[in-house]
């Protein structure tokens, strides 16, 4: 389950933003890039103390983009002060260690091509289940 609080409930919000109604620039734009709700299978993050600061956070993401080579990034501006933090050799390594590993928590999604698979499933279950016996 998804944190309900802070950055958790933000994080909550931007899923349902992005993935249930669909109304944000990222899922509507006609861009070369652009997310494509019907084929996301999942969602990860990662949790960190430093990320309670705001300028961490940031610095986190732009080490994150690095470790992960997401296809779409934040559109937001980075400040000065991020970019900075993120160049911190220190902060760095520990940021790229942590994106490295498993992320702290996965929302398994269900794809409407998997709850098809999923239906079809227990409609052959089923019609076992009513064969007559003997």
């Amino acid at each position: 389950m998804l944190p309900t609080s802070g950055m958790g409930e933000k994080l909550r919000q931007r899923i349902r933003q992005h993935l249930v109604n669909r109304d944000t620039s990222a899922t509507t734009d006609s861009g070369a890039v652009r997310l494509h709700p019907d084929y996301i299978t999942a969602v990860a993050w990662w949790e960190h103390a430093a990320f309670a600061d705001e300028i961490a956070l940031a610095a986190a993401e732009l080490v994150a983009f690095d470790v992960l080579e997401p296809r779409m990034r934040s559109r937001g501006g980075i400040t000065a002060t991020a970019q900075a933090k993120a160049a911190e050799e220190s902060f760095r390594a520990e940021m790229a260690t942590l994106f490295a590993g498993e992320p702290t928590g996965r929302l398994e999604l269900m794809t409407f091509a998997r709850l098809v698979k999923r239906v079809a499933v227990l409609e052959r279950r089923l019609e076992q289940l009513e064969k007559p016996s003997g």
